[in-house]
């Protein structure tokens, strides 16, 4: 045999190995249980609907799925674990989707970089972010608070869960669309926000429908608007921001993902995707999902990867026309 004809049939050889090879793991996986990453402290929302789809997961895969909470920095010290792991199918990041698309524009500096360090395996839900007024206050729509605002500068303010949050950029791409002055006063947390705004303290709240939905159902906050292309069912009576008058807001929603590291084979990736999109389409996962102030989608495969590129530079956009934001 010849050297060319030597070097050609090795190389054949090779790719039928490769080809068996990822056959074989995706046929055998998974053998053990599965670690599932939540940047975010134990007994949130965020939290729940993890263990929530872990289980779901678990039936169908017959293999644990277990949470491993690592909370802190912003999200940063969890991706951070996922980054590091094993590309292997055995550790998989669940978590917000600002974390990955929001994170990388307002951090100074990052251990990892979230578009080629990680690779999207399935969407589990989304959820709107509304603005919200007190129950007290004279705007019962959109227009009339912007009016209001108009009408005594510099009086009106807005709170959100923290610097450069979703929540934060929202408040301010609203102000700078509605030609408003509003203050953003940070909080730590949905929670000590809405207090403050029910107690008069702030003139808004930027905040998702699951840390609202009680004191709305309560009537103690009103919703003057929420992000969306279509209203959420939980709230029908809330205009979309579109409808509001306001169509650049309506994308900047959040929802909640799975990704696992970047190199892990395509084939492991696909069936955990299926196994997560079958997941979410349960009444159980659905009902719970709802109950939280979330949809579940399932929205996988290159749907997935485009939505998390689309909203990464829409939230950079956002990042730079407010004269960008740093954070340590």
């Amino acid at each position: 045999m010849n050297k060319p004809s030597f070097l050609a049939a090795a190389l054949l050889a090779c790719a039928a190995f490769a080809g068996t090879a990822s056959a074989q793991s995706a046929a055998g996986y998974p053998n053990k249980p599965i670690r599932m990453v939540v940047p975010y402290a134990a007994g949130g929302g965020v939290d729940a609907i993890a263990r929530q789809l872990g289980k779901k997961m678990s039936e169908a895969l017959g293999q644990a799925v277990t949470v491993d909470n690592r909370p802190g920095a912003g999200a940063i010290i969890g991706l951070d674990a996922v980054v590091k792991a094993p590309p292997d199918g055995y550790t998989v990041l669940f978590t917000a989707g600002s974390s990955i698309n929001l994170n990388p524009h307002v951090y100074k500096k990052l251990p990892y970089d979230p578009s080629k360090d990680l690779q999207p395996v399935a969407q589990a839900g989304n959820t709107p972010l509304l603005l919200l007024v007190s129950a007290t206050n004279p705007a019962k729509t959109l227009a009339e608070f912007v009016a209001a605002a108009k009408a005594k500068p510099g009086t009106a303010s807005f709170g959100s869960y923290g610097a450069g949050t979703t929540g934060h950029l929202l408040g301010t791409a609203f102000g700078k669309a509605a030609g408003i002055d509003l203050l953003h006063v940070p909080f730590k947390g949905a929670a000590p926000a809405l207090t403050d705004l029910i107690g008069g303290n702030v003139s808004s709240v930027v905040a998702d429908l699951g840390s609202a939905r009680g004191l709305i159902q309560g009537g103690k906050v009103r919703p003057l608007a929420q992000t969306g292309a279509k209203r959420d069912p939980a709230l029908p009576n809330v205009p979309t921001f579109t409808e509001a008058g306001q169509p650049s807001l309506a994308a900047m929603g959040g929802w909640l993902g799975v990704f696992v590291p970047a190199k892990t084979p395509k084939d492991i990736t696909a069936k955990l995707a299926d196994t997560i999109s079958k997941a979410l389409q349960t009444a159980e996962l659905k009902a719970s999902m709802a109950e939280l102030g979330y949809t579940a989608t399932g929205l996988s495969g290159a749907k997935f990867e485009e939505l998390v590129r689309t909203d990464t530079d829409r939230w950079g956009k956002v990042v730079k026309d407010m004269g960008g934001l740093t954070l340590d």
